[in-house]
């Protein structure tokens, strides 16, 4: 319970913040599918592959809601373990970028513009920052 207190509020209100994105998110990638799929990622629905394009980024959507809730609820209930997986989404976004280009490269570029990457780097940016942040002031906090 000791630790919880030097872990500073602001992580929570960030957790909380972010999991609220990744609900808007996970709308995009459901319920808004087709016109994420064209208007946001660039894909061409236009072609024999159109379904699975459409599955996976549906299912991108699922595991959405699912981080959102997790992070809102650690957030509000468990400060230590939203600290924690601030800092194990970028690591988990660095694995997967590593292994879909190590998987990809004997293919042709994407066509798509993929327009949510920008955002998603603000947000794994966001996830870093907050963390360090966290980490640093609660080291702080535990020395005095």
């Amino acid at each position: 319970m000791q630790k919880e207190k030097n872990i500073p509020k602001f992580v929570s209100i960030v957790a909380i913040a972010l999991g609220s994105l990744d609900l808007i998110r996970g709308f995009m990638h459901t319920i808004l599918l087709e016109y994420a799929t064209t208007n946001i990622a660039g894909l061409d629905l236009s072609t024999s592959v159109a379904i699975d394009l459409l599955r996976l980024m549906g299912s991108f959507g699922i595991s959405n809601y699912i981080t959102g809730v997790m992070l809102i609820l650690l957030g509000w209930k468990a400060r230590p373990l939203a600290l924690t997986m601030l800092g194990t989404i970028p690591v988990a976004y660095v694995i997967g970028a590593v292994g879909i280009k190590f998987n990809t490269t004997t293919y042709a570029a994407t066509q798509g513009n993929w327009g949510g990457l920008p955002m998603m780097m603000v947000y794994i940016g966001i996830c870093i920052f907050t963390f360090t942040a966290g980490v640093i002031l609660m080291n702080k906090r535990e020395e005095k």
